[in-house]
């Protein structure tokens, strides 16, 4: 029988799928962007972006939260992000106003130009 090699800081995994996550560098503040707001991970299998995950060190406890995990979240669906639907006017109202801008600039540069 191989034994399988337990990785030096734990495993990690997804909080709501349970999958595997990856590392994806710290993240930085959209106010301040010269502070670190924390470490990021990507979930490969639902998508999940955060600084939460769940680190374990026994690969079966990993199993124990994966089946208890699969059980509870029947009928639940991913919470990848998504602009909320709520807001959706907002977006595009300041999408249309940009893009209006944008125009009038490109006019303003050729009427000075001509």
């Amino acid at each position: 029988m191989k034994a399988q090699m337990k990785p030096v800081f734990g495993y990690k995994i997804c909080p709501f799928c349970s999958g595997n996550v990856e590392y994806a560098g710290i993240s930085s503040g959209h106010i301040f962007p010269a502070i670190n707001t924390g470490q990021m991970y990507v979930c490969r299998e639902c998508g999940y972006q955060g600084g939460f995950i769940m680190e374990v060190d026994d690969l079966d406890d990993v199993r124990k939260i994966r089946g208890e995990l699969k059980i509870n979240s029947e009928g639940i669906t991913t919470p990848a992000f998504k602009l909320p639907e709520k807001w959706m006017w907002l977006w595009k109202i300041w999408l249309i106003i940009m893009v209006v801008v944008f125009i009038s600039e490109i006019f303003a540069v050729i009427s000075r130009i001509i």
